[in-house]
């Protein structure tokens, strides 16, 4: 919100229509393709619209064409609730696969049905499909289960699905960069798309390695998402903070003795692009030459709201200071420090030194910035949080 210059007040999940598509993460199984739903329960009782609605409406007045129909009024005048119904990615297929068809009576591909969400509120808010016996195994290459999925809108043909060992698609990527076909890279990209492009899996030094002294920053640094938060956001859970309110630094407990390093420590974490401060875990269960974080737990100070003095501020931390968009300095070009192949950021190729913080500099994370100022519109964040008390939410604010 600090960045923001518009800010629209969303609902919870339990005030909105959402879908659980088929198009995105899809919930079957191995006998089955299945969706569902979330259909409101409570009704708002403040100033918010579904963040649905609203990017609905924007496209309507916009007159964006998949928002309008020919005469340019709205094509979802219910918001939300009709596109579940009515939108169409390609013809027959939308964002749910049960009782398509006008009369509900096809599954996976057909007409939209208006009354479709009617359907799956009836059967508890899901829909599957069960697939016939002759179809459960040996899927990348049964006939009768890819032209059954060629006719639910799953895949566009029913052809042999083949993992491919050799990659034919990169090899002609590679022959393009050799000057082969009509069609070549740029003069600047061909040595890279010629050498990394290749149709078998082979190993080379992670780019920015290749570009430092290994001994100088002898531990690789990665980090992975919270086991119990889907993403970033669920660390605003009251309940969550306090399972995880501050990520450590997980380190081989052997390294840590050879370092002089022991449990609850606090280091100096250094990269050739910068170094951050942050506290100890040892663990037994981790590659000697690997230190590891949780992601996304460490935050500037005020941001969503929370109180001044909270761990996400004060002993919170990211590896993101010590990762570069660019790579080190080198001969010409410094590069991008991303995969050659998908462009994807190298956040896994980062090489670091730890070193024990002096006494005088525990306590507390580092980089620490000014803190953000709380918008005047925006309350003083609870002390306390209190639900269910007398029968009532009740909250103790904070001075």
């Amino acid at each position: 919100m600090a960045y923001a210059d518009l800010v629209l007040p969303d609902t919870t999940y339990l005030e909105r229509w959402d879908c659980i598509s088929l198009l995105d993460r899809p919930i079957g199984g191995v006998d089955g393709p299945g969706d569902s739903i979330r259909q409101p329960i409570i009704a708002p009782d403040r100033d918010v619209r579904p963040f649905q609605d609203v990017l609905i409406e924007l496209g309507a007045r916009l007159g964006l064409p998949a928002f309008v129909d020919a005469s340019g009024a709205p094509r979802f005048p219910a918001g939300y609730k009709d596109y579940i119904a009515l939108h169409e990615r390609t013809p027959g297929v939308g964002p749910l696969a049960g009782w398509r068809g006008e009369n509900g009576e096809a599954a996976g591909k057909g007409a939209p049905n208006p009354h479709q969400l009617d359907r799956y509120i009836a059967n508890g808010c899901f829909w599957k499909y069960q697939l016939p016996p002759e179809q459960l195994f040996f899927k990348h290459a049964n006939k009768a289960y890819l032209e059954n999925a060629v006719a639910m809108g799953l895949i566009p043909a029913a052809e042999p699905i083949v993992l491919q060992l050799y990659v034919e698609p990169l090899q002609r990527f590679r022959l393009a960069a050799q000057g082969h076909g009509a069609f070549v890279p740029p003069e600047k990209d061909r040595a890279r798309i010629e050498t990394y492009f290749d149709p078998l899996p082979f190993w080379y030094p992670p780019f920015e390695e290749a570009r430092i002294a290994p001994s100088a920053f002898p531990l690789h640094a990665i980090t992975q998402r919270p086991m119990q938060m889907y993403h970033s956001w669920h660390s605003q859970n009251a309940w969550l903070r306090q399972i995880l309110g501050q990520n450590r630094l997980f380190m081989n407990r052997i390294t840590a003795r050879g370092l002089g390093l022991a449990d609850d420590d606090w280091v100096w974490v250094s990269s050739h692009a910068g170094r951050i401060k942050a506290q100890l875990k040892l663990m037994d269960g981790v590659n000697p030459d690997t230190v590891w974080t949780w992601n996304a737990i460490g935050k500037r100070s005020g941001a969503w709201n929370l109180a001044a003095e909270s761990p996400e501020f004060t002993r919170g931390f990211l590896l993101n200071h010590l990762i570069t968009e660019m790579l080190p300095e080198g001969d010409g070009d410094p590069g991008l420090n991303a995969d050659p192949v998908t462009g994807q950021a190298a956040w896994y190729d980062l090489r670091v030194r730890v070193e024990k913080a002096p006494a005088a500099e525990v306590g507390r994370s580092a980089p620490e910035f000014a803190g953000l100022a709380r918008p005047p519109s925006l309350m003083p964040p609870p002390g306390i949080l209190r639900h269910g008390a007398g029968g009532k939410e009740r909250q103790e604010r904070a001075p």
